[in-house]
């Protein structure tokens, strides 16, 4: 991610208008929704070194075969990376089954490789630019939903500081609340959804567990919001939070189908 990080300085940013953006929120579409972006030229190469990453770390030849894809030609990097910017699941999957490989394991080489680049325009679109602090300064309004209002991901946790529920962005990393407490996938909120702390000697880490859809969502008290790389490091040391809902038989599920509120353009 470090390496993604330094290609960001040749992103081109998405021009979008604060009505512009506000009218998307009003519909429920996440600000990137349909919006075009220009890769960065070294992101094939960010890809590259995150495949020899992988393979290293145990996915072993399959993660080297779409390395050798992607030097072929056979795989583009730069749509790769579109895709996973545009939370396009399947195309991923139905591209690296046509290719023999891993579709969750294409998934997350995009996301991997993306996710810097989708926190950066972040900051840019709706908040500032990392670096230098400027930016448009448009925050999300008119937004009561469990999906993420910049890119449409789901949260992967909820940060709860004092009172204060927040919302943050499984690849984004962006931080918003809801008005009411309620199942982030449906909106349940009657006595089938429940909050719990699997282990008692830990009370400060808990889920929320919904019976209504069967989804579960983390809540950890924080001090202090997560900075962008660390919310995946809090992410993977809650992970006994996800085995206990998990063998209760509650799940986390798909993305959220934007196409029933506007349909996808090709990417």
């Amino acid at each position: 991610m470090l390496d993604a990080w330094a290609g960001l300085d040749e992103a081109e940013v998405p021009s979008l208008t604060p009505d512009a953006i506000s009218g998307k929120l009003k519909r429920g579409l996440p600000v990137m929704r349909n919006e075009t972006i220009v890769i960065p030229p070294r992101y094939e190469e960010i890809v590259l070194l995150l495949c020899t990453a992988l393979a290293e770390g145990g996915a072993g030849d399959s993660a080297r075969h779409i390395g050798d894809a992607i030097l072929r030609r056979e795989l583009d990097a730069a749509s790769l990376i579109n895709v996973s910017l545009a939370r396009n699941q399947a195309a991923v999957r139905t591209s690296a089954l046509h290719m023999g490989f891993s579709p969750d394991l294409v998934w997350l080489i995009g996301e991997l490789a993306s996710a810097p680049l989708a926190h950066y325009l972040q900051h840019l679109v709706l908040g500032s630019d990392p670096r230098t602090g400027t930016g448009t300064g448009v925050r999300p309004q008119y937004w009561d939903r469990g999906y993420c209002p910049f890119c449409g991901s789901w949260p992967v946790l909820i940060e709860l500081h004092g009172e204060e529920r927040t919302l943050r962005c499984s690849y984004c990393a962006l931080g918003w609340s809801l008005g009411s407490r309620r199942c982030i996938y449906c909106g349940n909120a009657g006595d089938d959804f429940v909050s719990a702390a699997l282990d008692v000697a830990q009370p400060q880490q808990r889920v929320e567990l919904c019976g209504a859809c069967g989804g579960y969502t983390k809540v950890i008290q924080v001090a202090e919001p997560a900075p962008f790389p660390l919310l995946a490091i809090d992410d993977l040391a809650t992970m006994h939070l996800d085995r206990g809902a998990m063998e209760r038989g509650y799940r986390r599920p798909e993305l959220f189908d934007l196409d029933t509120i506007e349909p996808r353009k090709s990417c």
